[in-house]
């Protein structure tokens, strides 16, 4: 069954993006992660769920969409991070459904996990991941 996981926020101003969601919102960043970027994640609740800010640049990247075709830039405002058991069959699950595929199923050795992406109707990027 899938398991909410995490919602990514994409910002063109990390810096000022952290400092927002630590010193105004309150929420406590992960240790280790840098107010400088590209990539952060504030705990929520019980810690099994956060919120996370991540370079949109750095995102497109990771999509192979690096460069201004509409992606990288005011394309994508937020992903939305689903843990799935099986990313391979979640995604072809999806796609066979209607779903627009962004990226097939593939490892991100550097996230430690799989990862696929679809794009929902109104531009959200939903990622499905295992780890």
């Amino acid at each position: 069954m899938p398991n909410f996981s995490q919602l990514r926020v994409l910002t063109d101003d990390f810096p000022a993006s952290f400092r927002f969601y630590r010193d105004v919102l309150g929420l406590p960043p992960q240790e280790g992660h840098d107010p400088a970027g590209p990539y952060g994640c504030f705990k929520l609740g019980d810690g099994s769920t956060d919120i996370a800010l991540f370079e949109r640049g750095a995102m497109a990247a990771a999509l192979g969409v690096a460069g201004d075709n509409g992606y990288a830039t005011a394309g994508f405002g937020s992903v939305l991070v689903i843990r799935v058991d099986d990313v391979d069959a979640a995604h072809a699950a999806a796609v066979a459904a209607g779903a627009d595929s962004l990226t097939t199923p593939a490892d991100q050795p550097g996230w430690g996990t799989r990862v696929a992406h679809l794009r929902a109707p109104e531009g959200t990027v939903v990622e499905f991941c295992s780890w």
